[in-house]
């Protein structure tokens, strides 16, 4: 009944195409699914969005490439295969919530009427102003909202397995089928290779289990927990390497702006004062292990979301992010009375309060279901300016690196593969520099009357051919630039279409590689947008007629051939990210590749005359060893459950079948 009920209300969903929300993130989900299509075999390096970066570093790739999987076995175009699983997924998220409530507490019942009321009414709309103001009214489907309206498909898919997952793992700390082991350790482990935001809502859902096993729970069940989690992150590493895993807290704060000191220790302080307190309430009252879980739960995520809501305190970066994480856990605690009402009432009390209850869900049927038609609604692609300007640079401008706004970054490559020196997403952005160059781009930020001047210094650092730029009357949905109009007469006009323009940044033959001096290399790094003395000897160099030119081709997706003509001194600067891994010959011999100051790649080929350099990457020791440490993972998976002795009475007891 609970699918039932989720499949009707998105059922717009299930065969949309294109639909017109066109300022979500699903721009770059479907570009990445696109991508996988076009290239299973050789997900190695990414040359399309933030100048390249490893695969590994761009997005958690679970439901992108489960989807790319389910689209080739179908021949489905990306957007239709993507928006069934979305589908699917958004049907299942109350399915699994009830599947672990009765695992949990025994009670049908109150699972029943947890995973109603997850499916019909949105909790943290009536906690939260900001949620609620943000759904339009606190009776709509914020769930929905997020999935569609914000394009966070892979943070859903993570609120459908967390159920899975701490159900999982109950079962393999209690000692229960020797198969909950790996079976936990996979659903764990799939969390975290499909989203970050979800991967920190599973953290938090795992603090509360463990928590709500205190006092019953012997301490080598809590190194069996500890062991689950490490193979699960076995079973995903060479997906979510430790260098991207390194990356993300770093690039999290600065995408979000927040700062972290000494003042944000109060907040663990707080945490345990708090979860001490509700633990020795719940053992006054004697609390069920299964209602223990959800009150943890929902006190550890409400303790992160409400903050940022009621006082604009932030505990970690984009806060309110966490709250269907809060609402899915609230909804455990607030139908666990409702449940026992019902399980001790007479049969006429059971009758009204089933009669309220359907006609509460009927009313809320209806709204959601408007609600879903009205932001599902069908879009004409070919019209949207994400549409147009992508296919402008892939016809006019094929394979050089541009630099969109907004929504057209986000959608570029769901249509094309031009190469963006943004894209998405924040969480893979390479460097600081890189941040700095495209914040300066957008932003005034005091520029004064040098920002036509400071700009394009940034975009030809970095290897922009063209710059798009959208103006207030524009249909681009997000209209980052502060000046739109900084660009006009300092650079050659390419396109125009009302209040959208492309300007041409540099002229062609365009390429990624250049021979310059080494005196010409950045070798400090700016310490914001205005300070370009750094990057002025580099550019010039890029710009000197008398130096020589340098082709720069892909041969796939980890293999790149620059031609050239090198003189003694001189070095090669590709305006590619540097990462640990890429790997040079120049003329069949090893040269040397180290980063710029800005992020990008330099190679010191030692030839002289013609030289032919073969770029690799390769993931360098890191991609080898994770590649060990899966199959070391898969090992355990396999060897630990047969180390075990054949199961017996669970080391924790169960819970009761509620009467």
């Amino acid at each position: 009944m609970l699918f039932a009920i989720n499949a009707w209300v998105c059922g717009p969903l299930w065969t949309a195409g294109f639909i017109d929300q066109m300022g979500s993130s699903e721009g770059p989900v479907l570009a990445l699914i696109r991508h996988i299509l076009r290239h299973w075999g050789d997900l190695t390096w990414f040359p399309v969005w933030l100048d390249g970066m490893p695969f590994t570093h761009v997005y958690n790739p679970g439901l992108h490439a489960t989807t790319a999987w389910f689209a080739s076995l179908f021949s489905l175009s990306p957007e239709r295969a993507y928006h069934i699983v979305a589908a699917l997924l958004y049907a299942l998220g109350p399915v699994t919530l009830y599947w672990l409530c009765w695992r949990f507490t025994g009670s049908r019942a109150h699972a029943f009427f947890t995973g109603l009321l997850y499916s019909l009414f949105s909790l943290s709309g009536a906690l939260a102003a900001t949620t609620r103001q943000d759904m339009g009214g606190w009776l709509h489907a914020r769930r929905y909202q997020v999935l569609v309206h914000y394009g966070e498909g892979p943070h859903l898919a993570v609120l459908t397995l967390i159920p899975l997952a701490i159900w999982a793992l109950d079962r393999a700390v209690r000692g229960e089928k020797r198969a909950f082991l790996p079976l936990a350790a996979m659903l764990l482990g799939a969390c975290v290779a499909t989203n970050w935001t979800g991967s920190i809502g599973l953290t938090l859902a795992v603090a509360a289990y463990l928590l709500s096993q205190l006092g019953s729970m012997r301490p080598a069940r809590w190194l069996v927990a500890l062991g689950i989690a490490a193979v699960a992150y076995l079973l995903i590493c060479p997906w979510v390497p430790p260098s991207a895993v390194a990356q993300f807290p770093a690039n999290a704060q600065n995408s979000a702006g927040t700062a972290f000191g000494a003042r944000h220790l109060l907040w663990p302080a707080g945490w345990i004062a708090l979860m001490a307190a509700a633990h020795l309430l719940l053992q006054k009252i004697q609390a069920s292990r299964g209602f223990r879980f959800f009150v943890f739960y929902f006190l550890t995520t409400a303790f992160i979301v409400l903050p940022s809501d009621w006082a604009n305190l932030t505990v970690i970066p984009q806060p309110r992010r966490v709250h269907l994480e809060m609402e899915m856990a609230l909804a455990g605690v607030v139908t666990y009375p409702l449940a026992r009402l019902w399980e001790r009432a007479a049969l006429p009390l059971r009758v009204a309060l089933g009669v309220t209850l359907a006609l509460l869900c009927v009313i809320q049927l209806r709204n959601y279901r408007a609600y879903a038609r009205e932001i599902t609604r069908p879009v004409d692609i070919e019209n949207t300016i994400e549409y147009r300007e992508a296919k402008w640079f892939e016809h006019h401008l094929p394979g050089a690196r541009v630099f969109v706004p907004g929504s057209v970054d986000m959608w570029m490559n769901a249509f094309s593969d031009s190469p963006q020196m943004v894209g998405c997403c924040d969480q893979g952005v390479p460097t600081v520099e890189h941040r700095i160059a495209f914040y300066t781009v957008l932003v005034r930020d005091q520029q004064g009357n040098r920002e036509t001047e400071i700009s394009p210094l940034w975009l030809k650092a970095y290897g922009a051919a063209a710059v798009a730029v959208s103006g207030p009357r524009s249909t681009e949905t997000v209209k980052p630039y502060t000046t739109p109009t900084k660009f006009e007469g300092a650079l050659p006009v390419l396109w125009r279409d009302g209040d959208d323009a492309i300007y041409q940044v540099t002229p062609g033959p365009h390429s990624l590689a250049h021979v310059i001096r080494p005196d010409q290399e950045v070798r400090r790094a700016p310490i914001h947008g205005l300070d370009v003395e750094p990057l002025r000897p580099f550019v010039a160099a890029l710009e000197d007629p008398s130096l020589p030119r340098a082709s720069f081709q892909w041969l796939n997706q980890h293999q790149a051939r620059i031609e050239t003509r090198i003189e003694p001194g001189q070095i090669l600067s590709l305006q590619v990210s540097y990462a640990p891994g890429w790997r040079a010959e120049a003329n069949g011999a090893p040269a040397r590749v180290h980063a710029d100051a800005l992020g990008l790649t330099i190679v010191e080929p030692h030839c002289t005359g013609p030289c032919t350099v073969m770029l690799t990457y390769d993931g360098a020791a890191e991609a080898r060893w994770t590649r060990v440490a899966q199959w070391l993972g898969v090992i355990l998976c396999v060897v630990w459950p047969l180390a075990l002795p054949p199961a017996r009475k669970p080391l924790i007891p169960a819970p009761r079948t509620a009467r």
